[in-house]
């Protein structure tokens, strides 16, 4: 509980937030439970949250792991979880929350039920035999864990479809969404990157995450890339978080740069120090089910994205707030044209900003996710 603690008074806007509005008063009162950190728990709970506060409800955090948390399930109006483990204070805590009739929902961002996932990330390839076993094993335990709970909540569309086709019950859909904290503090990034001069040198940036999980995404570009590079001597690839460049080809290392992985706080001064942004993705059914968070970030300091033509991505207007590609020539036509064209570069991150700030943020996604909460408990009273 105390690394928890530690972890939302760097989250939180107002680190003395923590809980202050778990009150009653007729308003929703949320119990998120959940295991993760990082940014997994900003996206799916953190800002969420922040949609409940801003529409008059209230919430409150806890570990799976927490033996208060049965406590708490007899002060909620909804049992809120997100990638908790098969503990058994969640199996008490939905044991209680059923005796009350207390709404369950169950929140992913990923297909944590699916054991393909064995394949769709090459655990083989990464880990030992025993640890892929631990992998099936808590796949399983997700599934069975999911089955008892009333609805879900996605991160997208393609994942809600995945979650209606193999469990057979409501699913509301409440993509990743920017917190207002973060779109105040990259407004001055965002204008000092647009006032800059236009410099001769070209980078292209790859925001890459956990470890062992996204060389195989940017070999999908690498073909084109390879061409772009060739092509554009001033051209330069910034590569930023956990990746191993033993897969790149000997003779592009020395045109690619390497930065360590950086906290949430700094990302996007980061992302502002590049000229295009890449997201690519195996096409496989765990990376369509992800979401538009490389996109989103880019945009919030106006750099324009070039992306897979994949469901995740498909939130960009391509040619106006990003690039789509779908195979070789798609990824070079776009980075080709963006690294040839600051004009155009200005312009495509101009309406990618635009776009996010009308589209996704949590002020904009809470009226519809609040309403949606309400509906949840007056059903069940």
């Amino acid at each position: 509980m105390k690394r928890l603690r530690r972890a939302l008074r760097r989250l939180l806007p107002h680190p003395d937030g923590y809980g202050k509005d778990w009150s009653s008063g007729g308003k929703p009162r949320v119990l998120f439970v959940s295991s993760m950190d990082g940014a997994p728990l900003r996206y799916r709970v953190l800002h969420q949250a922040e949609q409940i506060a801003l529409v008059g409800g209230s919430w409150m955090l806890m570990r799976d792991t927490d033996s208060s948390l049965v406590q708490q399930v007899y002060r909620c109006d909804i049992l809120y979880l997100y990638r908790t483990g098969h503990t058994l204070q969640v199996d008490e805590a939905i044991t209680v929350a059923r005796a009350r009739a207390v709404p369950i929902v169950y929140d992913t961002d990923d297909l944590t039920w699916d054991e393909r996932l064995v394949e769709y990330c090459e655990l083989e390839r990464y880990y030992s035999p025993h640890e892929v076993a631990r992998f099936r094993s808590m796949f399983r335990d997700t599934e069975h864990l999911m089955r008892t709970v009333d609805c879900f909540v996605a991160s997208t569309e393609y994942l809600g479809s995945a979650l209606r086709a193999h469990f057979g019950v409501p699913v509301y859909v409440n993509t990743n969404a920017l917190p207002q904290k973060v779109v105040a503090q990259t407004e001055p990034i965002y204008r000092q990157r647009a006032l800059a001069p236009s410099a001769s040198r070209v980078v292209i940036g790859y925001f890459s995450g956990w470890p062992k999980a996204h060389e195989s995404d940017l070999l999908v570009a690498l073909p084109a890339l390879r061409r772009v590079l060739n092509e554009v001597p001033e051209a330069c690839l910034r590569i930023v978080g956990h990746f191993d460049r033993a897969v790149l080809p000997d003779d592009l290392r020395a045109r690619v740069e390497a930065a360590p992985f950086v906290p949430y706080e700094q990302l996007f001064d980061e992302i502002a120090r590049v000229d295009i942004n890449l997201a690519p993705l195996v096409p496989n059914p765990h990376r369509r089910a992800k979401s538009a968070v490389k996109f989103l970030e880019a945009a919030l300091v106006g750099v324009p994205t070039v992306a897979s033509d994949l469901e995740p991505y498909r939130v960009i207007d391509h040619g106006h707030t990003g690039w789509l590609a779908a195979d070789e020539e798609g990824w070079y036509a776009g980075m080709k044209a963006l690294a040839t064209d600051p004009a155009r570069r200005r312009a495509i991150g101009a309406a990618a900003r635009a776009h996010v700030l009308t589209h996704e943020t949590t002020v904009v996604r809470a009226p519809a996710f609040g309403t949606w909460l309400r509906h949840l408990v007056a059903e069940r009273l």
